[in-house]
């Protein structure tokens, strides 16, 4: 079982290469993000509802993928001997 006090691997590396893993980590959800409202607004606009619904449902959508996957990669994870 890891300690608490124990430091991550990734802060052993150089800085430039933590920012750019945080950099991409954060690209990667604000896709996912984007991709959810895009698909959203088909949807919706398929449905028959209006642009102005369709638009700020969609744009809901874009914002609250990235903060509940930021939210997500807060929570520990499982270690590998665990069930």
């Amino acid at each position: 079982m890891r300690r608490h006090a124990t430091p991550d691997p990734s802060a052993e590396q150089p800085l430039r290469t933590r920012l750019a893993r945080h950099l991409v980590l954060w690209l990667e959800r604000v896709g996912l993000g984007l991709a959810a409202g895009a698909g959203t607004l088909g949807v919706l606009r398929w449905a028959g509802t209006s642009w102005t619904a369709s638009l700020w449902i969609a744009g809901a959508i874009a914002v609250v993928v990235p903060v509940a996957a930021w939210l997500a990669s807060t929570v520990p994870g499982h270690e590998d001997g665990a069930r």
